[in-house]
């Protein structure tokens, strides 16, 4: 007989679902210092006992958390990080999914303490009882996790020995301690203890990096430093001799969330070429900072993975930058190893979301605060990811994806004009189908190609291209050298038609998201000195209709 579909126990849901967080001691290692890194935390003790199945306690002197909240801390999809869908795409906390707490609970004794600045005392909640009841406890939080995997023997059954998790625990420590330095960490893993001071001047940090990877990575690394239009990647590459016979020493954060990915190791390894013996690791400590809307991290419940919003972009950059850095030979290491890194905080990421900047737009159409003289974005109304609706100076219906391709074709325009047209490198240069006559043409016009950010490697019957202007990024290749190849057939060394043509390009990209609207609003003047076809005035007829439609 066929079972009735019937709703799962709490209980046996939150187990299944610490099945993907809870994957062993360091797991919950990871979730509760994300959460007291996300509270605001300067200080975190961590006590480790019996290679953490016996008890993993963090804490914090953080934000704590209402004696009220308490109870739904330990409720599942309860977060404080997360208010509505449009904030999945601007992600700036290390946790928002509210699985960790409830899942690690479910599969342990869990006990929670917490206080607040402006409460009397701290109040405290065990996993089991959910009665809140005072404590004794400073500003900040304290969670234990003790006896972990005691009511599920078979997954306590496929630990490791004490040795290996211990292993992972000190991995994931060291991780966690690499991603803030403006953080302090006090470990105990059972009898050994490990103090790191929090650091406020860059010059120290190769302090922290040569306790966690080593002096000799510190003595034999390069720093470097690199920005291209809103992605900034620093930090630490070991030289092409000093390489590993393990992973131990490769660190890579985004956003200051510690990744593990398959594009960036493929990138950092292209770097390094056939410099890398077989079977031998890099080592390197990386930061990569970009806008939060360039970026998924709502990818995998541990948050290991993330996803690209142009990874080919991202590839490139890495792997050109790290190229760079091992062969800069005009600084000594020692020298170089005294270069600060510069903490990695989610909400300097999140103040430096510039669309348009270094895309060649002058300095006058960067986003500024709105004014009374500028568009309201108060109360924005996106309508199918082209329209915006607004009442302030007067109602009008912006049509943000012309005003956007407008502003574009501006920017190509004025920074083709002044030398200065950003460009982006080709991650695998594509080869390209073209006459023996169309490669003549591209290496007789190379100087002017260059000129406009394009780079091609030209061979005897095929070429492939290696840059192109960063604001023809989503141009399909085949199609943006046809077109310029016409140009060049028709007008030579014109170079205003060359410009216009690249403009034509240029595709009109749908509004995703409320912010990028607002970014494309506070660019925009009332009276624009470009074509304001784009704004349309609102009499109540057509207000009728649009929603009507």
């Amino acid at each position: 007989m066929t079972k009735r579909i019937h709703a799962l126990p709490l209980q046996l849901a939150n187990q299944i679902a610490a099945g993907e967080v809870v994957e062993r001691p360091a797991s919950v290692l990871k979730e509760l210092v994300e959460n007291s890194i996300d509270a605001g935390a300067t200080q975190i003790d961590i006590q480790i006992e019996g290679a953490g199945s016996q008890l993993i306690k963090v804490t914090d002197n953080g934000s704590g958390i209402h004696p009220q909240d308490l109870p739904l801390a330990l409720s599942r999809h309860a977060t404080s990080k997360l208010d509505s869908k449009e904030q999945l795409s601007h992600i700036n906390s290390l946790g928002f999914r509210g699985e960790a707490l409830p899942s690690i609970a479910s599969v342990s004794r869990l006990t929670l303490v917490s206080k607040q600045t402006d409460q009397d005392c701290a109040w405290q909640l065990s996993g089991d009882d959910q009665a809140v009841e005072p404590a004794a406890h400073p500003d900040g939080t304290s969670i234990s996790v003790a006896e972990l995997f005691f009511n599920l023997p078979a997954r306590r059954h496929f630990l490791r020995s004490d040795k290996t998790e211990l292993h992972h625990l000190q991995t994931c420590f060291n991780r966690l301690a690499l991603s803030r330095f403006d953080i302090g960490f006090a470990v105990r893993f059972g009898d050994q203890k490990n103090r790191l001071p929090a650091i406020t001047e860059p010059a120290e940090y190769a302090r922290r990096i040569g306790k966690i990877c080593g002096l000799g990575f510190v003595r034999d690394a390069r720093y470097f430093e690199q920005q291209f239009d809103a992605i900034r990647l620093h930090g630490w590459v070991g030289k092409r001799s000093a390489h590993r016979a393990q992973t131990d020493v490769q660190y890579f954060f985004i956003n200051g969330r510690v990744i593990r990915d398959r594009i960036i190791n493929h990138a950092i390894r292209q770097a390094y070429g056939d410099a890398l013996p077989a079977g031998r690791q890099p080592a390197y400590v990386l930061y990569l900072e970009l806008p939060l809307d360039r970026v998924d991290v709502n990818v995998h419940p541990t948050k290991h993975e993330v996803r690209f919003r142009d990874a080919r972009l991202v590839h490139g950059l890495i792997t050109r930058a790290v190229e760079e850095a091992l062969d800069d030979t005009g600084t000594s290491p020692q020298t170089q190893t005294e270069l600060p890194l510069a903490t990695t905080q989610p909400t300097e990421v999140r103040d430096a979301q510039p669309v348009y900047r270094d895309h060649g737009a002058k300095p006058s159409l960067a986003a500024t605060p709105l004014n009374k003289t500028q568009h309201s974005t108060d109360a924005l109304l996106v309508l199918h990811q082209r329209f915006a609706l607004i009442t302030e100076p007067e109602p009008a219906l912006i049509d943000l994806q012309l005003a956007d391709y407008q502003l574009r074709q501006q920017q190509l325009q004025q920074a083709i004009a002044e030398n200065r047209l950003a460009s982006r490198p080709i991650l695998v240069p594509t080869p390209l189908t073209l006459s023996s006559q169309q490669l003549a043409l591209l290496d007789q016009h190379r100087q002017l190609l260059e000129q406009m950010a394009m780079v091609y490697d030209i061979r005897a019957e095929q070429a492939a291209i290696k840059r192109i202007p960063y604001l023809l990024s989503q141009v399909d290749l085949q199609q943006l050298t046809s077109a310029v190849v016409e140009c060049l057939e028709v007008n030579g060394d014109d170079e205003a038609a060359l410009s216009q043509t690249l403009q034509a390009l240029l595709p009109k990209s749908p509004i995703l998201s409320q912010q990028q609207a607002r970014d494309i609003l506070a660019q925009i003047q009332v009276e624009p000195a470009q074509d304001a076809s784009w704004r349309q005035k609102l009499d109540p007829a057509t207000l009728t209709g649009l929603f009507s439609n």
